[in-house]
Order: structure tokens, then sequence, then C-alpha cells
């Protein structure tokens, strides 16, 4: 049953354009922005297994979950975080989304933050006080107007809502995108 539930979102992996996110979307594979760290491969595979299990209960379907993926170094050790925007109409909301912030861990991965309501795109702006680079998370929606907000990380991690304190508004996101908006038709 897992295996048949996975592979609509490992197909959307494969996806080259259309209107299926790009889950294999990296710092490499953005055109927007060059990356700003070494950027890991995404094991969509191991990803897709990840949020599917976390995810599971609250999906409109088993093969209903697509993602949008982007990796980049957030907390400057040198190795890539993955961030992963889940898509499905019984976990999204007028505000849009969520977006998970997850670390490799073996063969698969760990989520660590989970931040919502997101739109896309994502950014990664300068690092905060404590070595993580702050994340842009784009808001609107829900009676909320179209901006950019800097989300910062503390003690206990990202905080969770990117649409009040401790985020706090930017005026220009920069060009450093790890999450592009996807293609309008």
């Amino acid at each position: 049953m897992r295996a048949a539930a996975l592979a609509p979102i490992l197909a959307l992996a494969a996806c080259e354009g259309g209107e299926a996110p790009d889950a294999a979307n990296n710092d490499t594979a953005n055109e927007v922005a060059a990356p700003s760290a070494p950027v890991a491969d995404i094991d969509n595979e191991a990803l897709a297994g990840v949020m599917y299990e976390a995810l599971k209960d609250d999906l409109s379907s088993p093969d209903s979950l697509r993602l949008q993926t982007g990796a980049t170094d957030l907390d400057g050790d040198g190795e890539a975080e993955v961030l992963a925007y889940a898509i499905d109409p019984m976990i999204c909301g007028t505000g849009g989304c969520s977006l998970y912030v997850l670390r490799k861990a073996g063969d698969s991965y760990r989520i660590l933050d989970q931040i919502g309501p997101s739109q896309l795109p994502v950014y990664k702006l300068a690092a905060g006080e404590d070595g993580w680079a702050e994340l842009g998370i784009t808001v609107y929606g829900g009676g909320v107007a179209e901006r950019v907000m800097a989300v910062p990380h503390g003690e206990a991690g990202y905080a969770r809502n990117p649409t009040g304190d401790p985020a706090y508004q930017v005026v220009d996101a920069g060009n450093d995108v790890i999450i592009a908006a996807p293609e309008q038709p």
C-alpha cells in the first residue's frame, strides 16, 4: 500500500514543467539564484516517504500529496538542509500550505520545523543571532496582503507562524531563492 501511495509523489519528482511542482528543485536547479552554499542532491523517494508518513492521516487521499522542494545550507555547517512545501487540499488553506525544514538522517530525513501558513517563493536571508539563516517566507491570502516575512531561527527552531512575532516584514528578500513560485499557466 505504501509503495502504491508514493508512486504519484515520486512521479512528480520526475516531471519537468507542467502544472506539477518539480520535487527535485533545489538551488542548483533554480535559474533565479546561484547557490550560496554547498547543495545536496535530494533523495526524492526518501523525502516523499518521510513526508507521507508525517501527513498521511490528514491527506485527502493516499496519492494526493505533492511536494515542491529546495536545499541549501541554513546553519552554516556545510551540509544542506531540505525545505519541502507540502501541497494537498486537506492540509492547505486560503493562507497557503506548510513549509517543512528537514535534515538528512542516514538514508532518510528528519523533520526539524514546520512553518505555516506559507506561500512560494521562499528565500534564504542573512544569518540570525544563532548562525542559522533566516527564511524569507511569502505570505498572502486569508485576509493577509502579499509580503515577504523574515522568519528567524531560535532555541526552539524556526518560528512556526510567519505572519506574526517574531517574524517581521522585509522590503527586499534578495535573489537567494530556495523554492521558486510555480509558473502560472
